[in-house]
C-alpha cells in the first residue's frame, strides 16, 4: 500500500511599511499593520477557514483515514494570534483530533540555515516550543526554508533532535532515482529524507487552474489514476505545496476545494493508497514494516539552491548586512529588538528583491521592481542598527556606572 503524505505550507510575512529614507533615526514602525492584517484576514476568509472546515468534515467522516501535516511559520501564527484568533482556533480543533502533524520550522522562515548556525538553532527551538505551546505537539520532521537542504544543514537538523526532514526530489541529486522512497542522510544516517514529488505537487499547486496545461482540467479521478499507476517500487508520495492553493492562488470557482475533498474520499475508500503523515512513516520504519529506507544520498553544497533569494547584488548586500547585526542584537537582551530582528529575517523580503519573472506570478508583492524593495528594507535596517547601537551604548553606560558605584 502506498504512503500519500499531503504537506501543507503555512506562512505570511510581517511587511513592511514604505519607510522612507528621512525617517531614519526617529525610530518609528517598521511594519505595515493594516495590509499585514488586511491580508491575513483575506486569505484566512478564501483559504484557511473553509480548507480547514472540509478536513475537520473529512476526519469526522472517515476517522484515522485522513492524515495531513503543516509547517506552519512563527510570524504566520503570531498574526493569527494577532488579527484573526479563530482560524487558529481551527487549526487548534484539527490538533485535537490527533490526525494532523506538525513540522518543525525556521521561526519566521529564514534563511538561518545558510547563514548563521547559531540563529538556525534559536529560530528552530523557539518554532518548537510555540507549536508545543499552541498545539501541544513536539514536532519530529523538519521543513526548511524553501525546502532548503545539505548535507551540512542535515547535520544542524539531526543536532535539534529531528528524526526526518522534507526536501526537494531533485532530479540532480536522485540521479535516475525515484523521489517516492525513503533515504538516508549521508552526513547524519539516521535522519531520514522525504522527498517532495515536484511533478505531482506542482500539477496542484501551479497548475491546476491553467487552461493551456494539456491535463486541464485536472480532477480527483485523473490525479488519483496518476498515483496509482505509480510503480509498486514506490511506496511513498510526498506533495508538499503551499495551503493558500486552496482558495486564494486556484480560487473557490475553479473547483479546488471539490477536488481536494474528492481526491481525499476516494484515497479514503482505496485498497491500495492511504493518507500518512511523516511521523506514522517513521513509526512503520522503526517497527520494521515493509517501508523501507534506501541508501543514503548526498547533497554537496546546497540543493535547490537559494538563487530565489541571494541571486543579485542587492539581495546579498541586505541579507548580509542583516545577518552582521546577529551579535549585537543579542546582547541587547531587548525583546522588542529581538523580535523586530526576527521579522526582518523573514526571507520575503529578499525574495521581493529578485527580478519578477523569477518570482511566483501569485506571490504578493508590495514593490514596484526589485530596487525599491531593496531600497525600503535598506532604510529599515539603517533605523534597526542605529536603534541596536544606541540600545548597546545605553546598557554599556549602565554596567559602567553600576561597577562605579560598586568599587566606591
Amino acid at each position: 500500500m502506498k504512503n500519500i503524505c499531503f504537506t501543507f505550507l503555512v506562512h505570511q510575512p510581517y511587511r513592511l511599511r514604505n519607510f522612507h529614507f528621512f525617517e531614519i533615526g526617529n525610530h518609528y514602525n517598521y511594519f505595515d499593520e493594516e495590509t499585514n492584517a488586511k491580508i491575513m484576514r483575506q486569505i484566512v476568509e478564501e483559504s484557511y477557514l473553509p480548507t480547514n472546515k472540509l478536513l475537520l468534515n473529512l476526519i469526522n467522516t472517515f476517522g484515522n483515514k485522513i492524515k495531513v501535516s503543516f509547517a506552519i511559520s512563527g510570524t504566520a501564527l503570531n498574526q493569527m494570534e494577532q488579527y484573526v484568533p479563530e482560524v487558529l482556533g481551527s487549526f487548534k480543533e484539527l490538533a485535537a483530533t490527533g490526525n494532523v502533524e506538525f513540522l518543525g520550522q525556521n521561526y519566521s522562515t529564514s534563511l538561518s540555515s545558510l547563514k548563521s548556525e547559531s540563529a538556525f538553532y534559536e529560530e528552530v527551538l523557539e518554532h518548537k516550543r510555540l507549536i508545543s505551546r499552541l498545539f501541544k505537539k513536539r514536532p519530529k520532521v523538519f521543513l526548511n526554508t524553501g525546502l532548503l537542504y545539505s548535507d551540512e544543514i542535515g547535520k544542524m537538523i539531526s543536532n535539534l533532535g529531528f528524526k526526518g526532514v522534507i526536501t526537494e526530489g531533485s532530479s540532480v541529486i536522485l540521479n535516475g532515482k525515484s523521489p517516492n522512497n525513503l533515504y538516508k542522510s549521508t552526513s547524519r544516517p539516521p535522519l531520514i529524507l522525504f522527498l517532495r514529488n515536484t511533478s505531482l505537487s506542482d500539477d496542484i499547486a501551479l497548475r491546476f487552474s491553467q487552461r493551456n496545461w494539456s491535463e486541464w482540467p485536472l480532477t480527483s479521478e485523473k490525479y488519483l489514476g496518476w498515483l496509482n499507476a505509480l510503480p509498486a517500487s514506490d511506496e511513498l508520495v510526498n506533495l508538499v505545496m503551499d495551503y493558500g492553493t486552496f482558495g486564494e492562488h486556484h480560487k473557490k470557482e475553479s473547483g479546488i476545494f471539490d477536488f481536494l475533498e474528492f481526491l481525499f474520499r476516494h484515497i479514503a475508500e482505496s485498497k491500495d493508497l492511504k493518507l500518512s503523515t511523516p511521523v506514522e512513516v517513521l513509526k512503520s520504519v522503526s517497527a520494521k514494516a515493509k517501508l523501507k529506507v534506501s541508501k543514503p544520498i548526498s547533497y554537496t553544497g546546497t540543493d535547490k539552491n537559494a538563487s530565489a533569494w541571494l541571486k543579485n547584488e542587492m539581495q546579498q548586500e541586505a541579507c548580509d548586512t542583516l545577518y552582521a547585526m546577529e551579535d549585537l542584537v543579542k546582547n541587547t537582551r531587548d525583546k522588542f529588538l529581538h523580535q523586530d530582528w526576527e521579522r526582518l529575517k523573514s526571507a520575503d523580503h529578499f525574495l521581493y528583491m529578485n527580478n519578477f519573472e523569477e518570482v511566483l506570478g501569485n506571490l504578493f508583492n508590495p514593490y514596484e521592481n526589485p530596487y525599491a524593495a531593496f531600497l525600503k528594507y535598506m532604510n529599515v535596517l539603517s533605523d534597526f542598527q542605529l536603534k541596536v547601537e544606541d540600545k548597546t551604548k545605553k546598557s554599556s553606560k549602565r554596567k559602567n556606572t553600576r561597577s562605579l558605584i560598586k568599587n566606591k
